[in-house]
């Protein structure tokens, strides 16, 4: 009998269907010489520091006992799963059990999931692995015919098990370390600090960003405009224009013809920002579609860090290509395109690691798509219609520049003609389809900054110029980021001269795999807060920043640790050094840091207060306190403050934010003279910033 292990009961149910294991039971199938039996992603998990010992137990934590450094890690099995681990455990243990067959997610957590609960149920039996990269019948019966020995992926595990024990050593003495410091809970971590640092370094980068105006002048040439240099001040733009006659020289036109590539097939990462800038999806949302779809039979493994696939799927792409032409709306564009797909281009040995590129399955051929989700539909039809573009021809253009005199001053005017729409066409009939985009979030390139047709010009042509006019422009601050920005930002951490085509080896902050649930927990955490696309930390995130040292939130050298991570699993790299070093930094860490943070001089000391808003004198925050809304500098130079209660009647947290906002409350009743009369009135914010009572007349 052979003991199948699938990651959730959904996979579990698939293979158990194409291999013929039909009899139910409570937690698995059994039939045809198979047990199959599920996990609900992962059962065991590292044990918390109170498992090492008492010192780890007592509140609050200490100095003293820092850093933990397990000699050997302990592992406990989840108190939501663990009827579920009995069970698997007990089905490892019967007697006509001859292997077990690890059947979960096709990758390094995958790997994991499955030998935690192997080695903490004290499994011996040999081990094979299904590893498959799409959910249908025939992938699945493939991957059982070529199934291999589980000891093939022991540096896959090694990998896995290396980073959930660095994550704990880091995060857990790291945590407890800057809450003593800082007698406030923060919560530390390898990758979700250095993550959380790109957006603090941003957010402060726009509030230090001065704008700045300057000028050009345009020129209207009927049929084209043409525009200068940039020109300092509003004064010499004008007196550019006015010195603009009723006529233009052509001095040169120059005509370059450029193509534009087709795409790359979609890793997990672009598939996420594409969704994330056309529908406003968070890459956790796409993550979980993604693998709907894949546990739908729609789509391959969604987890890959890949945008190619190999030569041996020459034919199973050619394949895909022609079910997703038949099956979906764009089709038809595609082939009024009469060219043979390019196949050819799509593949790269040398750049798919665990897993290729996404690819729509042959189910698309047979399922009824008005089943899915709207998310789910948008995500697939993204996968579709980048595979066609990807075998489309190249996009052609004719890009002219011409420069022309006027009155002196020189002006360029820029034009293209398309010469072949190839995959551009194609894009933009698919993107027509789709409800709900986002038609705003293409990103300018070189051919939109060109503008239309310019008409034949030659040199030494005269122009007529109807118009003359300045232009201002502002210098604007850097734009916050979107998940879409963010999750590029992360993929290329540490890389800072990395080019998407360059062979190199690509480094970053997580995995396509773990990267949304690291923007979902700083989220979680109130670190970061989401305010339409935009991601923005929140006023802890910034201090938790602000007060962490380099070392803590250096991306680059988190980066470095993924890169050796991935050459764990390659068998390039040794785990035991990777730990060995984990350890020393953060011993050092500990040694560095383990002075307790002075009360006057503690950022966090105010954070367990309600925060009301921004100071109107100094900036700094106000909070609701005992008896006071009070700036968090309130005893020191600013001195902003004002009572809860006035003139006999309680101030409103609500009242109080409106005041210091916009300098005044909403008019309130119940306001006691000295006399002991009743009457309304408004709080009101003074030019000397003290809050008086304005009685109404």
């Amino acid at each position: 009998m052979k003991l199948v292990i699938a990651e959730k009961p959904s996979v579990g149910n698939s293979i158990a269907k194409v291999i013929g294991a039909n009899r139910r039971a409570e937690g698995y199938t059994e039939g045809n010489g198979y047990i199959v039996s599920w996990c609900f992603g992962h059962l065991v998990a590292p044990a918390g520091p109170e498992e090492y010992g008492e010192a780890y137990r007592r509140k609050p934590w200490r100095f003293e006992d820092l850093p933990i450094i397990p000699d050997e890690f302990k592992w406990t099995v989840l108190e939501s799963t663990a009827e579920q681990f009995e069970r698997i455990k007990a089905l490892m243990e019967r007697p006509d059990v001859d292997e077990v067959i690890c059947a979960t997610d096709a990758g390094r957590e995958g790997e994991c999931v499955f030998r935690y609960v192997y080695n903490e149920a004290k499994c011996t039996k040999p081990i094979k692995r299904l590893w498959i990269s799409s959910m249908t019948d025939e992938a699945i019966r493939d991957g059982f015919r070529d199934l291999r020995d589980g000891s093939e992926y022991d540096a896959l595990y090694r990998s896995g098990l290396a980073r959930s024990k660095a994550d704990w050593i880091v995060g857990m003495n790291a945590t407890r370390l800057f809450t003593c410091k800082y007698h406030n809970l923060l919560s530390v971590g390898r990758v979700q600090t250095p993550t959380l640092a790109m957006l603090v370094e941003r957010e402060k980068k726009i509030e230090q960003f001065n704008s700045s105006k300057y000028f050009t002048v345009v020129i209207n040439c009927g049929k084209f405009t043409a525009e200068s240099g940039k020109i300092e001040g509003e004064l010499n733009a004008n007196r550019t224009a006015e010195h603009c006659g009723e006529s233009a020289k052509v001095l040169t036109v120059t005509t370059e013809q450029k193509n534009s590539n087709p795409p790359k097939l979609y890793d997990l990462t672009s598939l996420q920002r594409d969704a994330n800038k056309l529908f406003g999806y968070t890459a956790q949302q796409t993550l979980d579609c993604a693998q709907k779809l894949y546990e739908t039979k729609l789509l391959t493994y969604p987890r890959t860090d890949s945008c190619y696939i190999t030569d041996d799927m020459e034919q199973t792409a050619a394949e895909a290509v022609r079910l997703t032409a038949a099956a979906f709306p764009f089709g038809k564009e595609f082939e009024e395109q009469h060219c043979e797909p390019d196949i050819k281009r799509l593949i790269n040995n040398d750049k798919v690691s665990d897993h290729h590129a996404l690819l729509p399955t042959k189910e698309i051929a047979r399922f009824n798509f008005n089943n899915l989700t709207e998310e789910c539909w948008n995500v697939l039809y993204l996968v579709a219609a980048r595979l066609l573009c990807a075998v489309s021809p190249k996009h052609s253009y004719e890009a002219v520049t011409a420069e022309l005199d006027c009155g002196g001053e020189k002006f360029t005017a820029r034009g293209k003609t398309v010469t072949a729409g190839g995959w551009k066409d194609l894009n933009a009939a698919a993107k027509s389809r789709l409800k709900g985009i986002d038609t705003s979030a293409d990103e300018d390139d070189e051919e939109e900054a060109l503008g239309g047709k310019l008409p034949k010009l030659a040199e030494g042509d005269i122009i007529p110029v109807k118009s003359a006019k300045p232009v201002e422009h502002k210098t604007t601050p850097p734009k916050r980021y979107t998940e879409d920005m963010l999750l590029s930002a992360m993929e290329h951490a540490g890389n800072d001269d990395y080019n998407e085509d360059d062979d190199v080896e690509k480094k970053g902050l997580g995995t396509p795999a773990t990267r949304a649930a690291i923007i979902e927990t700083l989220v979680k955490r109130q670190y970061v807060e989401r305010k339409g696309k935009q991601l923005i930390p929140t006023d802890k995130g910034v201090r938790v920043i602000d007060v962490v040292p380099e070392n803590v939130k250096s991306a680059k050298m988190t980066a470095e640790w993924e890169t050796v991570l991935q050459q764990i699993a390659r068998g390039q790299a040794s785990d035991e050094k990777f730990l060995s070093d984990i350890i020393a930094f953060t011993r050092q860490l500990v040694r560095d840091n383990s002075t307790a943070e002075k009360r006057e001089s503690n950022p966090f000391r105010f954070s367990r207060l309600p925060l009301v808003g921004k100071c109107p004198k100094c900036g700094k925050n106000v909070y609701e306190m005992q008896k006071s809304y009070s700036c968090e500098d309130s005893r020191g130079s600013c001195g902003f403050f004002f009572m809860k209660e006035m003139w006999g009647k309680e101030v409103s947290p609500t009242q109080a934010k409106r005041i210091v906002e916009k300098g005044s409350s909403i008019t309130l009743k119940g306001f006691v003279t000295k006399r002991g009369d009743t009457v309304s009135g408004k709080l009101v914010l003074g030019d000397d910033f003290r809050v008086r009572v304005e009685i109404e007349k």
